[in-house]
């Protein structure tokens, strides 16, 4: 009994030696994220955080903000609500902002990295609001979501396409849950948004939480994870500030969480479902990762790091450390044994990552590569490189202008396409063989949570191309995007080798987007004009040339209100 007083005294004493309010930036509260990115680009924040690992705790990644949600940059309003705290501090209970977000499609689906939505058809909206309670060095924040979708129908396949246009369709869909529309009717849901219970050490906190995970420099994507599915449950370890050595600083995030399937089929009609649905497993997975980012000490600015993902289905684990922790696993299969990493429903995902902020000339550069799948030794993964893997470039930069705002140019690529070396791995119909980024073989659902991919939004097989050219002033941003996305070029390539009547399929984007901030209201919008060529690629002729078929116009708004209390 004496040593259990001791242990609950001591763990009293951690709770209460602590003054930070420890709330986390959603990752999708872009005009804040986008706002902190930019004032490190131009040098009016520090560069030690690398951007590598979020969500972020801006009390502590950020001493220069003495808000959470920047509220200090926001002309300096004060508060008008007043909740319960203690007069020592060691207890607040603080409202959340509340956020409202409304997306409309007139005729495509649409609506990428921004969690709880899905690509849908029509209007939809995810409201947020909750309560944080600080405790010492623990935080409680109840922000959960209500999700609402019209889900409107589309023209999901060409109806007239042949037998064989579904079978080589399957070279881009088949083992992997990522439906083109979720299911038949509306969609109507409550979940946990982005709610976590935590304890906060100054530099690393660690709880429970449904929070999106981000890893990897990228502005508009990333490759592993990013908030383009909704969040998953999880533990998770993360540095809440850049750990300082006497090499240079550390930060990290270590996870443990559980991913859904959709239990929906690829066509919501079901139709070709023995040839485009190989996600029929009910099991949950389990999913592991952890993404380190080093900043040497003696390159200010400059960061690098990794991150490696594991998902196995729960039925399939091992009761061992290596079931529970195969991140420590030996990186190529012959350290394991081929035939085990054969037999095991288990699938791997590793990327390499590098951000250079240069604030003296006010850009920035980065670089993101992935690989799924284990190569089967050191030497084939030097000799192949190219399989199943996928890239990011991007960059910023900013230019002052003489009324104190800043012209902004923006450019990202992501490249999801399958790599040249997958022709010779087609072979024979052989089904492990030419794998992409996030489908593979043995976990049947993909890199996928509820249906949607875990990492860039181009898909299964696809490229992005952007270009965004604004005008910057504190939280006010008057700007314009250009979008270029090539939909599963592997399955057009394919199909087009082996006869076919197909076409690539192109949408072309123009985004006019405005953010600002009115006292205590943030509000981002933004309007998109998209041309789609040869919709879902199928021609009624054999065109040598690329001639355009299947003309489709989508317009979208979307627009977010954050109501800071």
């Amino acid at each position: 009994m004496a040593k259990l007083n001791t242990i609950f005294s001591f763990l009293f004493f951690i709770l209460f030696i602590s003054n930070a309010l420890s709330q986390n930036i959603p990752t999708n509260f872009s005009i804040l994220n986008d706002y902190l990115r930019r004032e490190q680009v131009i040098g009016n924040v520090n560069r030690d955080f690398s951007f590598n690992v979020r969500p972020i705790n801006v009390e502590f990644a950020f001493k220069e903000f003495e808000s959470p949600f920047l509220t200090d940059s926001t002309r300096g309003y004060e508060t008008k609500l007043s909740l319960p705290q203690s007069r020592s501090g060691k207890f607040k209970l603080s409202a959340l902002p509340l956020q409202l977000t409304t997306v409309y499609n007139s005729t495509l689906p649409g609506g990428w990295t921004n969690g709880a939505l899905i690509p849908a058809k029509g209007i939809q909206t995810v409201a947020s609001a909750g309560v944080h309670m600080k405790l010492g060095k623990l935080s409680i924040q109840l922000y959960p979501q209500y999700h609402y979708a019209q889900n409107a129908a589309f023209e999901e396949y060409p109806e007239d396409a042949p037998e064989s246009y579904f079978v080589y369709l399957g070279r881009s869909a088949y083992d992997i849950d990522n439906p083109t529309r979720f299911g038949t009717s509306s969609i109507s849901e409550f979940s946990l948004g982005n709610s976590h219970i935590m304890m906060n050490f100054d530099g690393i906190s660690f709880g429970f939480s449904s929070e999106n995970l981000w890893s990897g420099p990228g502005q508009f994507n990333s490759l592993v994870l990013s908030d383009n599915a909704p969040g998953f449950y999880h533990f998770r370890v993360q540095t809440n500030r850049p750990l300082k050595t006497f090499l240079g600083s550390f930060e990290g995030n270590y996870w443990i969480g559980q991913l859904k399937g959709s239990e929906l089929t690829h066509f919501s009609d079901g139709a070709h479902t023995a040839l485009l649905d190989g996600a029929n497993e009910t099991s949950w997975r389990y999913f592991t990762g952890i993404t380190v980012s080093y900043s040497p000490k003696w390159t200010p600015g400059f960061s690098l790091g990794m991150t490696r993902g594991f998902q196995i289905y729960r039925e399939d684990m091992e009761n061992s450390f290596r079931g529970f922790f195969p991140i420590f696993a030996p990186f190529p299969k012959e350290g394991e044994g081929e035939i085990e990493n054969i037999e095991r429903r288990e699938d791997q995902n590793v990327s390499i990552f590098s951000r250079y902020v240069i604030p003296k000339a006010k850009t920035e550069i980065y670089f993101e590569y992935s690989r799924n799948d284990h190569p089967l030794s050191w030497r084939e993964l030097l000799l192949n490189p190219e399989h199943s893997r996928a890239f990011l470039l991007g960059f910023s930069k900013y230019i002052s202008l003489p009324n104190s705002s800043l012209l902004g140019i923006q450019g990202e690529m992501s490249q999801t396409q399958f790599s040249i070396n997958n022709i010779i791995r087609w072979g024979n119909g052989i089904p492990n063989r030419g794998r992409g980024s996030y489908d593979n073989y043995q976990v049947k659902h993909g890199w996928t949570n509820r249906g949607q991919i875990l990492g860039a939004n181009t898909g299964i097989s696809g490229n992005l191309y952007s270009l965004k050219i604004g005008n910057y002033t504190g939280l006010k941003e008057i700007s314009a995007k250009l979008e270029r996305a090539e939909h599963h070029p592997n399955f057009y390539r394919y199909a087009k080798s082996a006869g076919l009547h197909v076409k690539p399929w192109i949408d072309n984007t123009l985004y006019i987007n405005y953010s600002n901030n009115f006292k205590n209201l943030l509000f981002k919008s933004s309007l998109g004009f998209t041309q789609s060529l040869n919709y879902n690629f199928w021609s009624t002729e054999n065109n040598i040339f690329h001639s355009t078929e299947n003309k489709l116009f989508n317009l979208s708004l979307n627009m977010s209100l954050i109501y800071l209390l």
